[in-house]
This record gives C-alpha cells, sequence and structure tokens, in this order.
C-alpha cells in the first residue's frame, strides 16, 4: 500500500473549510485501505508542525516559491534547487508516495511536476483550488501568470469542488478542463444532532464562517438590524475563525447587547450541538466555491437562507432546499430570514427537502472520485 501526501501551505490545525476537506479525504483514504495519508506543510514557520492530527501524521515540506521572491531571491533559490529536488525526491521514495495532492497550491508545488519531469517521480500530480487561491493567481501579471499555467498543465488533474469554480480556473488555464468533485461533510455527525423542538423564547439564527469581508458578516448584522426593527423576537450566534473582520465583528455586534454573540475558534466537533439549538441557518456570502456549512446544517436539519453566489446554488435550489438571495442586500436577507422565522410549515419544507440533498454530500463519495480520477 503506498502513501498519498496531501500538501497545504499551512498546518490544518484551525477552523476552516479548505482544513477540515483535506483532514476529511485523508480520514477516508486511511478507512478505504487503498493509501497511508500523509500531510505535507510547505510552510517556513520557525516551529516544527506538530507529528500528526486527527491520527494522519504530518511532515515539513521545505519548498521555495522561487518564482514569487524576486529576481535576486530567486536566483539564490535557483541555485539551490537540484539539492532540494533531490531531497524532495527521496523523501518520496522513503513514504512510497504514488500520489501527491497539493490543496491551496503555491507556485512552490511546481516542484513536483519538475520532479516528474525528470524522471525522478513517477507517481500522480494533482492541484485542488478552493477559491481565493485561483483568484489570487487571476491577479498576476502575465509573465507570472505564465508559469503558473505551465504548473497547472503539468499536473495530471486538476480538482475543484463545484462547477462556478471550475469555469474561474478555466479562465486562467483554458487548456485544462479541471475535475468537479463536490466537497463533503460529516453527515453522520451533523444528522446524529438533528434539530431539536423550537425553545420557547427568540427564534435562534445562526452563522458559521471565517471573520472575513467574503463571509458578510456586515451584511447579517445590518439584516438582524432590520428583523428586529419589525419586531421579529431573535438573537444571532456568529461562529468563526479569527480573521480581518473580527474585531469589526465584534464591536458592531457589541451595539446588540445580548442578542448577538460571537465566538471564535470553536471546534468542529461542537459545531452539531450550535446547529442542532438553532430554527435558522444564514450564509450571506460576497464569494463562496461551494459551502460545506450547509451540507452540515441540512444534515442537522436546518433551514437555510443564502447567497445566490458561486458554488451556493449548485446545493440550495430557491424555494425547494432554501433561500437563496443576492449579495451585498441587506433588506433582501431580512425579508427572506423573516420568511423562515415567521413560517413553520415553509421552514420544514426547506429543512426537509436540504436533509434529503446533504446526506448524498458524504466525504467517502468524494474520496472515492478522488482515487477513480487518479488510479
Amino acid at each position: 500500500m503506498g502513501a498519498c501526501l496531501f500538501v497545504l501551505p499551512w498546518v490544518p490545525s484551525g477552523a476552516g473549510g479548505v482544513n477540515e476537506t483535506v483532514l476529511s479525504l485523508a480520514r477516508e483514504l486511511k478507512a478505504s485501505g487503498r493509501f497511508d495519508p500523509i500531510i505535507g506543510v510547505t510552510s517556513w514557520s520557525g516551529s516544527a508542525p506538530p507529528q500528526e492530527i486527527r491520527g494522519i501524521p504530518l511532515i515539513g515540506l521545505r519548498l521555495r516559491g522561487v518564482y514569487d521572491e524576486g529576481a535576486w531571491k530567486a536566483a539564490k533559490s535557483a541555485a539551490r534547487l537540484p539539492a532540494e529536488l533531490a531531497g524532495l525526491a527521496r523523501l518520496l521514495r522513503t513514504h512510497e508516495v504514488q500520489i501527491v495532492n497539493l490543496h491551496f497550491p503555491t507556485i512552490a508545488g511546481a516542484a513536483f511536476v519538475l520532479l516528474r519531469r525528470l524522471g525522478w517521480y513517477r507517481g500522480k500530480v494533482a492541484l485542488t483550488f478552493h477559491g481565493s487561491d485561483i483568484a489570487r493567481v487571476s491577479r498576476l501579471e502575465p509573465a507570472r501568470r505564465r508559469v503558473w499555467q505551465h504548473y497547472i498543465a503539468g499536473a495530471d488533474e486538476v480538482f475543484v469542488c463545484s462547477h462556478s469554480l471550475a469555469g474561474r480556473v478555466r479562465a486562467v488555464c483554458g487548456q485544462r478542463e479541471p475535475r468537479v468533485v463536490h466537497n463533503g461533510a460529516d453527515v453522520e455527525l451533523f444528522s446524529g444532532a438533528r434539530r431539536r423542538r423550537r425553545h420557547p423564547g427568540p427564534k435562534r439564527i445562526l452563522h458559521v464562517g471565517k471573520f472575513e469581508r467574503n463571509k458578510s458578516q456586515d451584511v447579517l448584522l445590518a439584516a438582524f438590524r432590520l428583523l428586529l426593527e419589525r419586531q421579529v423576537d431573535c438573537t444571532l450566534t456568529m461562529i468563526g475563525a479569527p480573521g480581518p473582520e473580527l474585531e469589526q465583528v465584534k464591536r458592531a455586534a457589541a451595539a446588540f447587547g445580548e442578542r448577538v454573540t460571537v465566538l471564535v475558534d470553536i471546534e468542529h466537533r461542537r459545531i452539531p450541538g450550535y446547529m442542532a439549538d438553532a430554527e435558522l441557518f444564514v450564509l450571506p456570502s460576497r464569494a463562496e466555491a461551494f459551502g460545506i456549512v450547509l451540507i452540515e446544517a441540512g444534515a442537522t436539519g436546518l433551514p437555510v437562507v443564502a447567497t445566490n453566489v458561486g458554488g451556493i446554488p449548485e446545493i440550495i435550489s430557491d424555494a425547494a432546499t432554501g433561500l437563496l438571495v443576492e449579495p451585498d442586500n441587506a433588506r433582501a436577507l431580512a425579508d427572506a430570514m423573516a420568511r423562515v422565522l415567521q413560517n413553520d410549515a415553509l421552514a420544514g419544507r426547506l429543512a426537509s427537502g436540504l436533509h434529503a440533498q446533504a446526506l448524498r454530500y458524504t466525504w467517502r463519495r468524494a474520496a472515492d472520485q478522488l482515487i477513480a480520477a487518479l488510479c
């Protein structure tokens, strides 16, 4: 049994969709008995990565993004490149790696494609884009973008988590057709926390997402204010990983007193409990490649209001499995939230439809599609 090396530019220890994707796929590959999963971290931070996360071993990979360092640093890095490539080839042989799957790829990962071309590595190389990574590439100047196009063209497969994201990858590197493998969710974990009976008192609204501009917590708070002005008795809990908007969200939330709660870095295994206590889940994103939390909310039995952006419409059908609104529209968001909160029949119908769909989005299905494409 060979190994599958998942490569990330950071240690996947915090909350976040990319981390959950890598750790969940690794877990499923391990359970299948087809591959030994390993996570390689390309970070150059001074501290060594932990030896394992959730039972998956971690190793450090000192890879240099020579094309992103400027001419002088690139020249110095290029001089060290042969020795570093030889060391990387030895590592791949030692661990008997058959598949390298780079998630949120950086230009440093081109070393694996180069090893293939040199004949020093004979396994498969796959890139998996998650959204903001390919957006960053699309903003590069033409010369650096061409380097990326050669990098992408040299991979055996390019994976994306939605058809919407596939279009963005094609726009950067049109000669490659990305393979869509929708993300999964731990549907057993979330189904086991099926939504409890409604609590007396205010209706409970839940949002889960990193505190960054694309998640639109500012729009959510504006919509929540409109709900209160309409005398809708409700509370809002926002859970997420730290991000650039965290302090601003905290300051804005403080104006609502006990009506709004902001929670940071809640462990993933605790999220089902928060969903089970809520009456409505809201994801008002400005951009969203997929939206794993929508599957988790559906598995829990929560009705959903979300925005009609990115990969969200591939999960949510408006008025059938949730309500969709346009982004950056607090009034439309408030209207949709009020419809669900004030109409139990509508809430039940939306929740039931999404629950049935969510059960199909398992990580085992995603892992099987990954293996089928690369073996």
